[in-house]
Formats: C-alpha cells, sequence, structure tokens
C-alpha cells in the first residue's frame, strides 16, 4: 500500500512529536520483543533525514513503509503515553497533597508488575522480530486482559507487603490498604474505559478503512474502464495510416458524425451490459428467494416426506382448523356468558357499595345521638343534684325565716356604739402606721447615707 504525501506527513509528525520520550521507568510495556520491534521501525524512520529532505525525496522516502504498519506503531505509541499520563496524573496528585503514604507499596508494586511481566513476556521472547500487522493486533487485542491482570496482581502483592514487612512480621501499615487499593481501583477502571474507547475507535477506523478500500476499488474499475474506453477510441479513430490523414484533410462536421458513431456505438454496448447485469441480478435474487424458501422448508421437516404425506398434513391441518374455529366459537360464547355475568356482578357490587355507605352513614348517626343522649343524661343528674342541695337551702332559709327575731331599738343604739368606737381605733392605728412608716424611711435614708 503506497502512502500519499498528506498521509504520511500527518504520521511522521505524530512520530516526530512524540519521539522517544514516552518511554518512562514507570510505564507497564506488554512484551519485551514489541517494544524492541517498535523501537526499531521508529528508529528506521530516520526522521532527522525525513526533514531535511524535500516534497518528491519525502513521497519516495515514504513509499518502503506500509500505512498501516505506521497506524499501529502510532496507536501503540498513544496507548502507552496515555498510561504514562495516568501514572503521572497520580504522582502530580501526590506532589501536591505531599502526603507520604499515598506512596506505601508503591515500590513493591512496580517491582511484582515488572516481575508478572518477565514471567508473561518469557514464553513469547521467540517471536518476530519486524512490526507486521499481525503483531500490533495480536498486541491489541490481548492488552485489555493483560491490563488487568497486572492492576490485580499488584495490588494482592500490595496487600500482603502492606500486612508483613521483610521478615514475615506485622508493620502496622493496613490501616493505609484501602487507601492505595481505592487508586489502583481508579486507575484500571480508567484504562478499561480508555481501552473501551481505543476498540471504539479501532472498529470505526477499520470500517472506515474498508469503505476507502471499496471506494479506491471502485475508483479503480472506472480508471480501467476510462482506458479502456481511451483505447477503443483510438481504435476506431485511428486504426491505420488512413485515419490519420482522414482527420487531418476532414472537415468539423466529418468529424462530429464519425464522434457521435462511436458515443452510439459505446452507448448501446453500455445499455446491453447494464441490460444483462441487471437480468443476472434478478435471476441471482430468484435464485437466492428460492433456496431460502427451500431452506426454511427443509429446517422444518424432519426425515424425508412423500406426496400422501403431505396430503395427511394437509387434512391434520383442516382438522385442526376446524377444531380451532369451534373452540373459538365456543370461547366467543362463552365471554359473552361473562361478559353478561360480570356486568351485571359489577352492578351488584355498585348497589352492595351504595347499601354499605348508607349503612356507615346511619352508623355514624346513631352513635352520635346515643353520645348526645347519655350527655343530656348526665346533665339532667348534674341539674337534678342541684336542684336538690337548693331545695334544701331554700328549706333551710324558710325555717331560719320562720324563727327569725327582729332586734330592739337598744341592741341597734349598742352596736352602733360599738361600731363607731372600732372606727376610731382604726384610724388611731393607720396614723400610728404612717408615722412609724415615715420614721422607718428616715432612718434608711440616714443607713444609705453612711
Amino acid at each position: 500500500m503506497s502512502l500519499t504525501k498528506s498521509e504520511g506527513d500527518n504520521n511522521i509528525a505524530q512520530l516526530n512529536g512524540l519521539d522517544m520520550r514516552v518511554r518512562s521507568p514507570f510505564q507497564p510495556t506488554e512484551n519485551t520483543a514489541d517494544e524492541f520491534t517498535l523501537e526499531t521501525f521508529i528508529n528506521n524512520l530516520q526522521l532527522d533525514v525525513y526533514r531535511l529532505m524535500n516534497d518528491e525525496e519525502r513521497i519516495e522516502y515514504l513509499e518502503r513503509f506500509d500505512a498501516l504498519d505506521m497506524f499501529m506503531a502510532v496507536q501503540e505509541i498513544n496507548r502507552e503515553l496515555a498510561v504514562v499520563k495516568l501514572e503521572n496524573h497520580f504522582l502530580t496528585d501526590f506532589l501536591e497533597r505531599n502526603d507520604p503514604k499515598m506512596l506505601i507499596g508503591l515500590k513493591t508494586r512496580r517491582m511484582t508488575a515488572s516481575l508478572q511481566r518477565r514471567v508473561t513476556t518469557t514464553p513469547s521472547s521467540g517471536g518476530s522480530a519486524r512490526l507486521s500487522t499481525a503483531t500490533p493486533r495480536r498486541s491489541i487485542g490481548s492488552r485489555p486482559s493483560e491490563t488487568v491482570s497486572m492492576y490485580n496482581t499488584s495490588q494482592s502483592n500490595w496487600t500482603g507487603a502492606s500486612k508483613k514487612g521483610p521478615l514475615g512480621m506485622h508493620t502496622g501499615q493496613l490501616e493505609y490498604r484501602l487507601n492505595y487499593k481505592s487508586k489502583c481501583d481508579m486507575a484500571e477502571k480508567a484504562t478499561t474505559e480508555v481501552e473501551k474507547r481505543v476498540n471504539d475507535i479501532e472498529s470505526k477506523a477499520m470500517q472506515t478503512i474498508k469503505l476507502l478500500n471499496a471506494r479506491i476499488e471502485e475508483l479503480q474499475f472506472r480508471h480501467d474502464e476510462t482506458v479502456e474506453t481511451i483505447k477503443n477510441f483510438q481504435l476506431h479513430f485511428l486504426k491505420d495510416e488512413r485515419d490519420v490523414a482522414f482527420l487531418e484533410t476532414a472537415g468539423e462536421k466529418q468529424i462530429e458524425r464519425k464522434f457521435k458513431k462511436f458515443v452510439n456505438n459505446w452507448l448501446k454496448n453500455a445499455r446491453a451490459l447494464l441490460s444483462t447485469m441487471r437480468l443476472r441480478i434478478t435471476a441471482l435474487h430468484e435464485n437466492c428467494q428460492q433456496l431460502r424458501s427451500d431452506l426454511i422448508t427443509k429446517s422444518d421437516l424432519s426425515g424425508i416426506l412423500s406426496a400422501v404425506d403431505f396430503e395427511q398434513l394437509m387434512i391434520k391441518r383442516n382438522e385442526l382448523l376446524n377444531s380451532l374455529d369451534e373452540k373459538n366459537a365456543h370461547m366467543a360464547g362463552l365471554k359473552s356468558v361473562t361478559g353478561k355475568a360480570s356486568l351485571a356482578m359489577s352492578e351488584e357490587k355498585q348497589i352492595m357499595m351504595n347499601i354499605e355507605e348508607e349503612s356507615k352513614s346511619i352508623a355514624n348517626k346513631t352513635i352520635d345521638v346515643i353520645k348526645n343522649v347519655s350527655q343530656l343524661e348526665k346533665e339532667a343528674k348534674a341539674v337534678e343534684e342541684e336542684n336538690k342541695k337548693e331545695l334544701k337551702v331554700l328549706q333551710a332559709l324558710k325555717e331560719q325565716l320562720e324563727r327569725y327575731q327582729a332586734p330592739s331599738v337598744n341592741q341597734y343604739v349598742e352596736k352602733k356604739d360599738e361600731l363607731l368606737v372600732l372606727e376610731k381605733e382604726e384610724k388611731m392605728l393607720q396614723r400610728k402606721i404612717y408615722i412609724l412608716n415615715m420614721k422607718l424611711n428616715n432612718v434608711y435614708k440616714r443607713c444609705t447615707k453612711m
């Protein structure tokens, strides 16, 4: 597959912007062979030499490389760069918070991750040494499972390292296990989301590549037809030297008639070809429909069926249809009967509900009347008791009135004198109290001044 200038420049620009700075000591790689192959492929590009070339030399230089290889290499570098950015995000968070507890178990995780990578890369180290289309696809397809297993291994190893020290003794770092484990879970979720997006982008890219390949094939067919038409045109006008002499001496109308004749012949041939293609397509459609119906019929049938079997099946089918019609009619009658019964039941239910509501209202009214009657009985009893008390008082007053004797004049005068004497004594006592209060106030004022 050859590269155009714009595509090659874009791929080289992406590789040039990345260079080899994406390599980091914290970066989890897939296997050592793929890393070496990728580095050798990028080194073979010779970016410094590419910058010094002109346009024609660049096009010739890029024709040596495969576009799919370069695309997969850039994709692999972008994937590794995303992992490095994720780790740098956690390290930046650590530096901003300045919390040494956030890096507990990180060294152990890196060591276990490197050991895990060595173990996984040992069987596959004898792979091919060149970057082909199969190697990137295998690495891309196998990356999610390896990433998840690497993170799970690092989490379990860090948990054991946090529980025990170098001599197998407990170090008391268990309280920080969940903190770092949650960070690993977050990183794993982020990587899975990124991988999902990358897979979606890959599927869309492959679909786009397929469409572009189809478009390229279509353009190739058109080009071939155009070339063939040009050859036919040359054969029609330039068969021998006489045609050349005729074209040199002929007028415009003669050339126009000959050109129209060629175009009409070409259109006739094109229409004939289109009609044959349409007939072929319709025949293929009919054949496909027939084969599809045959397959459906054969899939439903088991064994070899004869004409008698089909007649028996038709008779059985008619009998079943008749019985089904009878059952449907019977069901319709039952539905009509049940519908009438349900309608009558609903009406009776409504009547019963109305009667129940009336009975509830009457029961509530009777309860209120009973309460009022009991209250009135209590009030009547209280009135009777008060009447009895008043009758007793009235009886006592009547008895006092019957036995009462009016005082004499002398008794009245004596009582009046006693009243006057008591009033004088009251006035004298009030004056004494007033004088004593004045003395008390004066003494209080003197005490306050002292």
